[in-house]
């Protein structure tokens, strides 16, 4: 596809080569005279209608509110396409800790032993840490942050890996584009624990109570976490005040629901059924979605998602997800997991699409890392640790860091607002956007295409959704 025409982005794509040594990265020259990485904080040139602080705005070619009010909300708003990229397990201090500007941190604490200066992190590793509701609460100490070494599987090749973070060189792909676009430092996963819950809250806005990734007995092989898995498949849930146990097909309503609704095109692009991945497709889990026919028209496998760039048929709203080795996801690789997120936002960034998307690009759990910043409670279950999130698009505020707090529900709030969808999902909306890390009124960012980073460490370790860890 060709790039993005020069009347609609000022100054020219950008290419971040990260195939040069262990060096930390560098930053790249800015166009807006702002060093990257640094706080910015551009000027409002013209009023935002906000509807709960996130819905965009443009002056469309009128003055002012006058041109606002002359407008319907979507076509007011340069941004169409939202595309959700969720990745695995990994806390903002394990992959963002040192980067400059942001609430991170270079040492851990302990319990009864000394802080410790956080290591390069082992890549890949050798398996998964345990980081379920159980670990996790252990992990936080009311607060202290400090006994994430105790969980199982912590220390791998004589190296706490928990207690370990990746360092710029080993992350480049993902420091430039926060460096470039936007990042998010107090972003909290919305449920203490593993993947399942929050997956969910990012399609409904709530976690139906869940608490925790679905098991079978006798720790057996689990192919699907949804409607279609084994009848004695069950998963946790809080209720009252009581955990108790159901099998995980549900019939809340969803962000896809009020897409429907309101005439605004979805699609949810995940691993296919019978493949490393698959549990990630968690419209899987929504009974009147998977056995609907939107099931073969809406929620279709990853490399449908290219096809559809490439045609400029992408839908108003997206999700991504990957197959398991590209995920980010232990003891799959980093740099592979990167590689796999470059490939399809230059995918975007090298169409007409770009000028009109805005990309979240966030981690679904803390995945057993080290995080120093105790998140605030909500509940029992909830919050849980940060993780990173990050807003690239033209109309990112370029270089800027968040600083309030979000979670996944400030996602669905941002998407409900951004297409003006009908209420009818039920969560609190009283959270802050996600959408107040972009500006529709500046001057356009170009795109930022990055090239691969050659000679990837092989994983060798097992996909812990075929064992017994996945189940801890």
């Amino acid at each position: 596809m060709g790039r993005v025409q020069s009347v609609i982005m000022k100054s020219p794509p950008r290419s971040v080569d990260t195939s040069q040594g262990r060096s930390e990265l560098r930053p790249a020259p800015s166009s807006f005279g702002h060093p990257r990485g640094s706080r910015i904080l551009l000027p409002v040139i013209a009023a935002l209608a906000v509807i709960g602080g996130s819905l965009l705005t443009r002056n469309a070619g009128g003055t002012g509110s006058a041109a606002a009010a002359s407008c319907g909300q979507q076509s007011c708003s340069p941004i169409k396409h939202v595309i959700i990229i969720v990745r695995e397990n990994h806390s903002f201090d394990n992959l963002f800790g040192r980067f400059p500007h942001a609430d991170g941190a270079r040492t851990a604490k302990r319990a009864g032993m000394s802080t410790i200066k956080m290591a390069p992190e082992l890549d890949p590793m050798q398996t998964d840490l345990i980081h379920g509701v159980d670990t996790a609460r252990r992990a936080i100490d009311g607060g202290k942050m400090d006994r994430f070494y105790r969980n199982p599987f912590a220390y791998q090749e004589s190296q706490d890996v928990a207690d370990s973070q990746y360092y710029g060189y080993q992350v480049p792909i993902y420091w430039s584009y926060a460096k470039t676009f936007g990042l998010a430092d107090h972003f909290f996963s919305t449920i203490m624990g593993d993947s399942f819950p929050n997956h969910l809250v990012t399609i409904s806005g709530q976690a139906v109570h869940v608490i925790s990734n679905p098991v079978r007995p006798n720790l057996a092989h689990l192919h699907s976490w949804g409607c279609d898995a084994p009848s004695d498949v069950t998963v946790k849930q809080y209720v009252g005040g009581k955990v108790a146990t159901t099998f995980p097909c549900f019939n809340t309503k969803t962000l896809a629901d009020e897409a429907n609704a309101a005439g605004v095109s979805w699609k949810y692009y995940a691993a296919g059924y019978g493949t490393d991945g698959y549990i990630w497709s968690t419209f899987d889990s929504i009974k009147h979605i998977r056995n609907s026919a939107q099931w073969s028209t809406n929620v279709v496998t990853t490399p449908q998602f290219d096809s559809d760039v490439q045609a400029g048929n992408l839908p108003q709203i997206s999700w991504l997800t990957s197959r398991f080795w590209n995920s980010d996801h232990p003891p799959g690789s980093i740099c592979t997991g990167q590689n796999w997120v470059a490939s399809k936002i230059n995918e975007i960034m090298q169409s007409p699409l770009w000028s009109s998307t805005a990309i979240i690009l966030v981690w679904d759990d803390f995945g057993g890392f080290y995080d120093h910043l105790a998140p605030p409670y909500e509940s029992t279950y909830s919050l849980g640790p940060r993780v990173p999130a990050l807003m690239i698009s033209p109309y990112s505020k370029p270089g800027f860091i968040y600083h309030k707090r979000l979670d996944f529900r400030s996602i669905v709030t941002f998407v409900e607002n951004q297409f003006n969808l009908p209420h009818i999902m039920k969560f609190k909306r009283s959270v802050n956007s996600i959408g107040a890390m972009l500006d529709p009124n500046q001057q356009p960012l170009a795109p930022l295409v990055q090239n691969q980073i050659p000679n990837c460490p092989k994983a060798t370790g097992q996909d812990p959704y075929t064992s017994v860890l996945s189940n801890w």
